[in-house]
């Protein structure tokens, strides 16, 4: 709950100068003391949390990690959101070949750098429909995504090369 306090008349009227334009006004009245809306603050009740508390944490991590589920996993869920993490846990294990013997999932993923590899290769192959030559191109990589790719893996990509 807020509460508001206040120092000074919260309906005070303040005249307004009606000579001149912009600089060629009269000259201001003196400002009211106290600062006007700064004699106003608001008093804020904050609730002690225990420090172990994470904030916005899911219940459900904690079950998780009781259950013994890998620390990178944790962190999986976390970043996704649990509903997220246990719909994407029950698509994997709907999947029989992906059944370890020992009870536990075996995935199969590429490395996360071959998603960003691919994402050049088709930065490069925009570039290269816009008309741009090899040279031109290492120049954008290397000065928008501070990569250095050949001139020639850049012409097999601008040719049609798939990688």
């Amino acid at each position: 709950m807020n509460e508001k306090r206040s120092s000074i008349e919260e309906n005070a009227q303040f005249s307004l100068f009606e000579e001149g334009v912009g600089a060629r006004q009269a000259c201001p009245p003196p400002s009211p003391p106290g600062g006007g809306y700064q004699e106003t603050c608001t008093v804020l009740k904050f609730s002690a949390r225990p420090p172990e508390a994470k904030k916005n944490a899911d219940p459900r991590l904690d079950e998780l990690a009781r259950m013994g589920i890998q620390r990178v996993w944790l962190e999986v869920a976390e970043a996704i959101g649990v509903d997220a993490f246990l719909t994407m846990w029950r698509i994997l294990d709907a999947e029989p070949a992906s059944h370890h013997k020992e009870g536990r999932l075996q995935l199969n993923l590429k490395l996360y750098r071959s998603y960003l590899r691919f994402q050049r290769n088709r930065y490069i192959e925009a570039l290269a429909r816009k008309g741009l030559r090899p040279l031109e191109i290492q120049w954008h990589l290397n000065r928008q995504l501070r990569e250095s790719v050949s001139l020639r893996h850049i012409s097999r990509i601008a040719d049609g090369d798939r990688l």
